[in-house]
């Protein structure tokens, strides 16, 4: 699942344990940058089963975290193209009319 809206005061531990009442929590990550270490507002949290997951996305959506409104959604997987796509550029060049001489 992942959560947007994660105040920048809020550590892992805190983070973990607001989830931790809908069921058990494998793993809960928070995003941070990586020059300064700062959070940057969205995390992750995994549950061992998805019934948990679903009940932490009805209940938690929108509701105050350490003063801000967090937002839940299930989390996507990556999204992986085919690699024999051809990959754009840009606008294609001009098509040059041949002069017959």
């Amino acid at each position: 699942m992942t959560r947007s809206g994660i105040s920048f005061s809020t550590t892992e531990a805190t983070f973990k344990e607001a989830f931790r009442k809908y069921g058990e929590v494998v793993e809960a990550s928070i995003i941070r940058n990586k020059d300064n270490g700062r959070s940057k507002g969205y995390g992750y949290v995994a549950f061992a089963t998805s019934d948990d997951a679903v009940r932490a996305l009805d209940d938690m959506n929108g509701k105050l975290l350490d003063g801000r409104v967090v937002f839940v959604d299930l989390a996507r997987p990556i999204r992986h193209f085919d690699s024999d796509m051809p990959i754009a550029r840009g606008p294609p060049e001009p098509m040059v009319p041949a002069v017959d001489e």
